[in-house]
């Protein structure tokens, strides 16, 4: 995207040089519609650039927990910058609720659901919750560098905790209990830190939904989240459905497989085997094969589909591979200035 309101070279590096765009913005004079729509494109512009940052430097963590550069230029994005653009986005958000020309631009759907969101920015922001968030933050990347560091040794090969997962889909029973013990014993060991670390954001998590104003973080983070749709109530209703008509279907399910394995109880190890004994299937060696026979099957969909993959490989957008000192799981990460996720 190309920049108009902030240089095109400019880097965020300091919270000293990134104040005078905030600053700018909450004291600039807006005298008619359409400057107040110009002044909207310039903050979502100096948004974007904010939150790619942040997002680059998560993702940059995420690679490689063992990075100690990275770690440090994710944590002092958390520390000394966001606590600082937190009061001037509710200065500004309030600013944007406070405009007569607000109500106008609202009949259109776009600026609805942005201004809907900028009143639930308002109604949840609290000034005390700023340094209980940062803390949160850095708590959660700690999460990351413990599991991304869990490794374990099976036929004498180094493997993370996912790539030994696949032993669980081998015929082998034996081999499968082996392979699933090995892993559990490989958690276990940072079972205290991470109970640890779970309880400290427990307690984090659930002062700052009550000095929001809510009876625990659950309600806080349904409003938090933008869940405008649907209530609670709903989402429990819900839950109630999956027990009385998903949770017996699973147990017949689980019969049945136990039943064509021919065990006498199933064991966790016993889930991700076919049950008829079938050999795994392999359809990839690495992320590079993964990537080339997901094109050719998005291709087949849809030739959009595939060229919007491929520009995600070719900008190195993806990555794919399980390696010792990555964070574990996958996301899909927004990268609001550049527009390709």
């Amino acid at each position: 995207m190309s920049r108009i309101y902030i240089p095109q070279n400019y880097k965020i590096s300091t919270w000293e040089g990134l104040q005078p765009f905030f600053e700018e913005l909450n004291t600039r004079e807006i005298n008619d519609k359409e400057s107040f729509v110009s002044w909207l494109k310039d903050l979502s512009e100096l948004e974007s650039i904010v939150s790619e940052d942040l997002a680059w430097r998560y993702i940059k963590m995420t690679c490689d927990t063992s990075d100690k550069e990275l770690e440090a230029s994710y944590i002092s994005f958390v520390n000394d910058i966001q606590p600082n653009i937190a009061p001037y986005d509710d200065v500004i958000n309030k600013k944007i609720a406070a405009s007569p020309y607000t109500t106008e631009l609202e009949k259109d759907q776009a600026y609805f659901i942005y201004m809907r969101g900028v009143r639930n920015a308002i109604e949840l922001f609290r000034e005390e919750n700023i340094p209980l968030q940062t803390e949160i933050q850095t708590l959660s990347q700690q999460y990351g560098s413990i599991t991304g560091a869990m490794s374990v040794e099976i036929d004498g090969r180094e493997l993370t905790l996912q790539q030994a997962s696949n032993i669980l889909k081998e015929t082998n029973r034996e081999r499968r209990q082996m392979a699933y013990e090995v892993i559990a014993k490989r958690r276990l060991q940072d079972k205290d830190s991470l109970d640890e670390l779970f309880d400290k954001l427990i307690a984090l998590r659930h002062q700052v939904a009550v000095n929001a104003g809510f009876d625990n973080f659950r309600d806080y983070m349904h409003q938090a989240m933008g869940r405008f749709d649907y209530s609670i109530q709903d989402c429990l209703d819900f839950h109630e459905a999956i027990k009385k008509i998903v949770v017996p279907l699973n147990k017949a399910l689980q019969e049945k497989r136990k039943n064509l394995l021919g065990v006498e109880t199933l064991k966790p190890y016993d889930l991700a085997v076919d049950p008829e004994g079938k050999q795994p299937l392999k359809p990839f060696e690495d992320g590079k094969e993964l990537l080339e026979k997901s094109i050719a099957c998005f291709n087949g969909l849809d030739k959009s589909f595939g060229e919007n993959l491929t520009l995600m490989g070719s900008m190195k957008f993806l990555d794919l591979d399980s390696r010792i000192g990555k964070a574990p799981g996958g996301y899909n990460y927004p990268l609001a200035e550049t527009g390709v996720p």
